[in-house]
């Protein structure tokens, strides 16, 4: 039992190198993050699977990192393709690697597939560049 408290006691009263802002909000990389700004992003998508364009599919903006909501979604149509604009995409200057998980995700309702892929990049382009469009349609999301 002592063995337990011991073990409980150095791992409660060793220090844990993070950085606290006045708001309370713990950053454990030390990162320093802007402001939250929100910002309405159009996402167009494409997705396939191996025979062709996939017709009927939703696709949605999941964020997983900030707000743990779907941001936006739409349904492919016979091409494939969808567009749908995704409300309180969230900024964080300086954070887009540490704190923000945007996926764009395909799912086929009917079957269960489903695929997801990275959105960060492409988010931070569409806010940074001004044009508030994510166009991924060069890379299509392809249901296994």
């Amino acid at each position: 039992m002592s063995c337990v408290f011991l073990v409980l006691c150095l791992w409660a009263c060793v220090p844990v190198d993070e950085t606290v802002d006045e708001g309370g909000d713990s950053d454990p990389a030390g990162v320093e993050c802007g402001d939250p700004i929100p910002y309405d992003v159009e996402i167009r998508a494409r997705v396939e699977d191996a025979g062709g364009p996939a017709a009927g599919i939703l696709v949605y903006l999941d964020d997983r990192g900030w707000t743990y909501t779907i941001l936006g979604s739409g349904t492919t149509d016979a091409a494939g393709e969808v567009s749908f604009v995704a409300q309180n995409v969230t900024a964080l200057d300086g954070c887009w690697g540490t704190v923000l998980n945007y996926q764009l995700v395909a799912e086929d309702e009917g079957d269960g597939r489903e695929v997801e892929d990275d959105m960060n990049t492409e988010l931070h382009a569409a806010i940074d560049d001004g044009s508030l469009i994510a166009d991924v349609r060069d890379f299509a999301l392809t249901l296994p």
